[in-house]
């Protein structure tokens, strides 16, 4: 069977492909459910499950690739009643993808069958909200994961559930989980895995207290961001952090640059890049060195960075680095476990930065708000100046193959 591309019509509205991260209970990511939104707002919500999946198959495969979009880890997609009956499936690879059943299909003997025969082929069958009822056992016998909304649900029903589920043989998955203090709720609870937007949200707001290594990173950041910092002092703060000067020199002379030589001084990274461009790469670097934050979060200030940069560029704004640090700071919130208020106030960045960051104003904010809502495939949020949206969602595309890669870069140093 041949995924063909949408016809003419449904080519005038850009299909746009996000995504989610799935964590085991170490925090690791273990997957993403990759989310489907029409480019055209008011069509988003009425187009039918057969077609939101197929053209999720058909980017996936064809436009974007699944390497790009989920790296190593294993892809979550959405199947209608339809598509678990037909053999659509079969053109995605069993060992990369875990098919969720949509909690509103029909459970009949076409559902078991199709179910037997996914699993049969090797695929990994998740249920979708789902709510204990008697008629559900034939498919949670099929399923190797049950996906448990928990912000639909009371504590004592979340409970009951786990306490029905153990007597099948499935992993439990909590979604829309939106903080840390849930995670750890939840997982306690005997949850396995973990969705929602927690990872990017601070666990404590405001502590009166910072770890030393935050103040010191907060310093060192000051220092990268000062606008009247000069090469000789950058070399020297470089050199003094042993840490940072190791990661520096392996992140620039990495297979992510492809550079025709090695470089072994600042002042070389500095007449190659630009000052700027090494202020960035320190400051990404630094924080990095936080070690008590999973490398999801990282990625997605890459992603945000990259995508404000990318803003900047297709709507002509000359002002790109500021725009690259906006995305980048952008999680200094949950990174650091601290207001944002009370870390610009340690950083001496200009108005325009910090009003960004704070109050989502001008441009800065506009481009750090669409990039977060392509992120969340908020639909209705993405937009920039007067870019097309089609635009948006090739630079968001490339933006996510970009920071999947120097997040790599950056794991080898």
């Amino acid at each position: 069977m041949q995924v063909t591309a949408p016809n003419q019509a449904e080519q005038v509205s850009r299909a746009f492909v996000g995504r989610q991260p799935i964590f085991d209970k170490d925090l690791n990511v273990y997957a993403y459910e990759l989310l489907f939104r029409s480019g055209n707002v008011s069509e988003a919500g009425q187009l039918d499950g057969n077609k939101a999946t197929t053209q999720v198959i058909y980017n996936t495969l064809m436009e974007i690739g699944l390497d790009e979009l989920v790296g190593n880890n294993l892809a979550f997609i959405n199947f209608p009643y339809d598509l678990l009956t037909n053999d659509i499936a079969q053109l995605l690879p069993p060992e990369r993808v875990v098919i969720e059943v949509l909690e509103d299909v029909n459970v009949d003997k076409g559902l078991i069958d199709g179910l037997n025969n996914l699993t049969r082929k090797g695929f990994k069958i998740a249920l979708d909200d789902f709510v204990f009822d008697e008629r559900w056992i034939p498919v949670i016998e099929q399923a190797s994961i049950i996906k448990i909304d928990v912000m639909a649900l009371s504590v004592e029903e979340i409970k009951k559930h786990v306490e029905l589920l153990k007597n099948y043989d499935v992993k439990l998955l909590a979604e829309k989980v939106e903080t840390l203090d849930e995670y750890i709720s939840f997982r306690e609870i005997g949850f396995d895995y973990f969705q929602g937007y927690f990872f990017s949200r601070p666990s404590v707001i405001s502590k009166d207290v910072m770890p030393d290594n935050h103040i010191a990173l907060l310093q060192l950041l000051a220092r990268l961001q000062d606008p009247d910092i000069d090469i000789t002092e950058i070399e020297t703060l470089v050199s003094q952090t042993v840490s940072l000067n190791f990661k520096l020199f392996r992140y620039i002379n990495s297979a992510f640059y492809g550079l025709p030589r090695k470089f072994d001084s600042i002042r070389q990274i500095i007449v190659y890049f630009g000052l700027q461009k090494l202020k960035d790469l320190a400051s990404l670097i630094a924080m990095t060195g936080i070690n008590d934050k999973r490398s999801e979060l990282i990625l997605a200030g890459l992603t945000r960075a990259k995508m404000c940069e990318l803003l900047a560029s297709l709507s002509g704004n000359k002002e790109q680095a500021s725009f690259f640090i906006v995305g980048l700071f952008s999680i200094l919130e949950a990174l650091l476990d601290c207001s944002l208020s009370k870390i610009v106030d340690m950083l001496p960045l200009n108005e325009e930065i910090i009003s960004a960051l704070i109050n989502k104003d001008g441009q800065l904010g506009e481009a750090l708000c669409c990039s977060i809502a392509c992120e969340q495939c908020e639909i209705v949020d993405i937009h920039f100046s007067d870019l097309e949206t089609s635009l948006i969602y090739d630079a968001y595309q490339e933006a996510m193959s970009w920071s999947r890669q120097a997040s790599a870069g950056l794991v080898s140093t």
